[in-house]
């Protein structure tokens, strides 16, 4: 399978529309690197909000009624990322896939009634699953190491719901850094 990000690019440009890294090989490389240049400008306190915990680690598979919530806010969570020159995104942390966001987003999405580890969780979980369908539904082929696992049924999930996905990220161009 080509890098998860890179052949998810037109995935990701309708579902999450934030800053991605330039696309290529060695993408994963180049998001941790900015990660690392990134906290090592910030104050300690001021770090990464997901750094300490794996947004995927121990979160059961997203529901129906929790992707219709995550897609209900997903426009204006963009809006604002996009005004704000936020950045979300897919990440290699610690040889495992993880989600890059910051304290400013974590806080924006607990405003909105959302637990910003999940809030991410379903992100990036729902961009790997388009990316399993664009790619024709192989759950058994080669991931990129900053695309999460998902589950059936999340894949199924990302069937049903794929207009519904196509819509919430499709009304705005990728930010490009």
């Amino acid at each position: 399978m080509k890098n998860f990000l890179s052949h998810a690019g037109v995935i990701a440009a309708l579902l999450l529309a934030l800053p991605l890294v330039a696309v290529g090989p060695g993408i994963a490389e180049a998001a941790q690197a900015t990660a690392a240049k990134k906290k090592a400008e910030q104050p300690a306190a001021a770090s990464t909000a997901s750094s300490t915990v794996n947004v995927y680690e121990k979160q059961p598979p997203v529901t129906d009624k929790e992707l219709l919530d995550f897609l209900d806010l997903l426009p204006q969570f963009r809006s604002w990322a996009k005004n704000n020159n936020e950045e979300a995104h897919p990440i290699l942390r610690n040889g495992k896939a993880d989600f890059l966001y910051s304290s400013k987003a974590a806080a924006w999405v607990q405003e909105h009634k959302w637990n910003p580890v999940r809030f991410f969780c379903v992100m990036g979980r729902m961009a790997a699953a388009l990316s399993i369908v664009e790619e024709g539904n192989d759950m058994t082929g080669a991931r990129s190491k900053d695309m999460p696992a998902v589950s059936e049924g999340e894949l199924a999930l990302a069937r049903r719901h794929l207009g519904t996905m196509l819509k919430a990220g499709g009304d705005a161009p990728p930010i490009n850094k």
